[in-house]
């Protein structure tokens, strides 16, 4: 059926004569006057175009002036256009994996202050996050961890759109046991290739460990920067340590699960108790080894927390002894010193075992104490700093210095600046 538009009869209409009063005539021949004089201006700016810096007028009925009046009849009065780009252009962008300490260790907390003192532009995304537009807006890309096929193919997008890589990656998954969880998930064959392409194709490879640094070198990439992280004591100097309200011995340990580097400190622990009593306790911040979580004399906390409330936390346990035990094997030879950072900073004397991680920033009996990895090296070591008051104050005291020396926040902010930025 054809729809029929209904006929109306049509209505003559007379116009009104509308007097207007004095003021409101007045402000609509302003309003005239002003709007042809600023058409006129801007007529007369789009046809001029400049040759040899004179200005030379254009035809009415040129090209120039033509599209000009085109232009102008398009946009509304009153009108500025402001195209946004849909990503804004920043100097970073981090690309990575998870959400975990290690992204605000190594990567956040530099680039924080980086921002607010030096106006450093960076935005932070999940690899499922970002597009090639995003890639395209920045000057850097910073991949943090990333063993995904899909996470190298925004690689491969920026190196096609010629922007400059640095992959940061603070422990070696070619060698990781494959007794846990995670350990199964990074020997996935698929990941493991997709790790070494990352390796082999970054044009920068950030590490925290020297040994580190050596095993890409010699493999994978000759382009590898090593400088350790970091610690903001500007956190922690805005803190008051609590005073002590105990007269036991506290040996704490702060950090994720470490069931095989543990084997041979769970004993060493247990005859320690049993020959201090009530004199020593232990208290863990994260992971507790099973066999001794139903101890009387051990507390236990949940870690999962954010850093900067983990620092605080650990700053205020006044531990007399800190323990950070590592079994010497090629994935932990690898691993950053975040232990011997983090306890200097907060002044616990800390009991490391005798490896490369520890070995060149500790001073035995001035800034630490090394042990053997053994049952009968951790129970003597641990024995001889309960045993030594003056010794735990002096390491306390050295240690302290010694982190703020050396892994302080401008240091790390210099050496990003230097050997990644070129600044």
């Amino acid at each position: 059926m054809t729809l029929r538009k209904k006929q109306r009869s049509r209505k003559v209409r007379k116009h009104r004569i509308v007097y207007l009063s004095a003021n409101k005539q007045g402000r609509l021949d302003g309003f005239q006057r002003g709007k042809a004089d600023g058409f006129a201006q801007g007529r007369a700016n789009a046809i001029k175009v400049p040759k040899n810096n004179v200005a030379v007028a254009e035809p009415e009925h040129s090209p120039a002036f033509v599209q000009w009046r085109a232009d102008a009849i398009k946009m509304p009065e009153n009108t500025v256009a402001v195209a946004e780009p849909e990503h804004p252009a920043v100097d970073v962008l981090v690309i990575t994996a998870s959400i975990i300490p290690s992204l605000e260790i190594c990567v956040l907390q530099p680039f924080s202050a980086l921002k607010e003192r030096e106006n450093l532009q960076y935005i932070v995304k999940l690899e499922h996050e970002v597009s090639k537009e995003m890639i395209a807006a920045a000057n850097t890309i910073v991949f943090v961890r990333n063993v995904e096929p899909t996470a190298y193919k925004l690689l491969e997008w920026a190196h096609e759109l010629q922007k400059r890589t640095v992959y940061v990656i603070d422990d070696n998954f070619l060698e990781i046991k494959h007794t846990t969880a995670v350990g199964l998930y990074y020997s996935d064959p698929v990941l493991r290739e997709t790790f070494i392409k990352f390796l082999r194709n970054a044009q920068i490879i950030k590490v925290d460990a020297p040994d580190f640094a050596d095993y890409i070198r010699d493999r994978y990439n000759k382009n590898v920067i090593y400088f350790p992280a970091s610690v903001d004591f500007g956190w922690l100097d805005q803190q008051k340590r609590r005073d002590r309200d105990h007269e036991q011995i506290v040996i704490g340990y702060e950090g994720g699960e470490k069931e095989e580097d543990f084997a041979p400190v769970i004993p060493a622990l247990i005859k320690i108790l049993d020959y201090y009593g009530g004199f020593v306790r232990l208290e863990f911040l994260g992971y507790v080894p099973a066999a001794l979580a139903d101890h009387p004399s051990v507390k236990h906390e949940a870690g999962g927390i954010e850093y900067k409330s983990f620092i605080h936390k650990l700053n205020q346990s006044n531990w007399d002894i800190g323990i950070a035990p590592l079994d010497n094997n090629p994935f932990n030879m690898c691993k950053t010193n975040n232990k011997l950072r983090e306890y200097g900073a907060c002044r616990i004397p800390g009991i490391y075992s005798d490896s490369s991680v520890y070995t060149s920033w500790v001073t035995q009996g001035e800034t630490g104490y090394l042990v053997p990895h053994t049952e009968e090296g951790w129970y003597e070591g641990i024995k001889e700093m309960i045993e030594n008051p003056s010794m735990r104050y002096r390491i306390k005291g050295n240690a302290e210095a010694a982190a703020r020396q050396n892994f302080s926040l401008d240091t790390c902010l210099d050496n990003w600046k230097r050997f990644i930025f070129n600044t």
